[in-house]
């Protein structure tokens, strides 16, 4: 099982600035993290200012971040992320469809968990009209009592800890 939130610039496929990941197994009927995946990755297009606004991660800072590493510039060329992906067969992310289309062709899982779809009626966020929507991480983190930093948000390992948080509440485990 892996666990994923991607942050991108575009809404192009495989368009993706960071990746965090992590893989877990279940053991004792519990959770145990086998092993994590985190990188940084350059853009093929001008910064989306939307996108910017959102994880505040530039250009420039993502070089920063990447000084000293080796691993490829660009999200679909990395082969350690589908070696990473490869045995796991179950993807969890809080808006799977999202990390779905960027992942297009790189990674096959036969399971998928959204913790946004699978907590809509649960948590039963509402839009502007009254009508429930798809809630948004910290709202699903606000409804398990899961603690949650608005000025980390977005970060993708801030991300995926807090998704994590979440599928334990939801009690996967006594499901499987």
């Amino acid at each position: 099982m892996i666990i994923l939130d991607f942050e991108t610039n575009t809404h192009n496929i495989g368009d993706v600035i960071e990746v965090a990941a992590v893989k877990l197994d279940i053991s004792n009927n519990s959770f145990e993290i086998v092993d994590k995946f985190h990188r940084y990755y350059l853009s093929r297009y001008p910064v989306n200012f939307y996108s910017y606004s959102v994880h505040r991660l530039t250009p420039e800072l993502i070089m920063d971040y990447r000084k000293d590493k080796n691993y490829p510039s660009y999200f679909n060329e990395d082969e350690d992320f589908k070696e990473f992906c490869y045995s796991a067969q179950t993807l969890v992310a809080h808006n799977i469809s999202f990390e779905l289309r960027h992942i297009d062709k790189l990674a096959k899982f036969q399971n998928h968990i959204c913790t946004m779809k699978e907590n809509k009626h649960l948590v039963k966020s509402l839009n502007s009209r009254g009508s429930i929507k798809n809630p948004s991480l910290d709202e699903v983190c606000e409804f398990y009592k899961i603690d949650f930093d608005e000025n980390s948000h977005h970060s993708a390992t801030y991300d995926v800890s807090k998704t994590f948080e979440v599928l334990k509440k939801m009690g996967v485990l006594e499901s499987n």
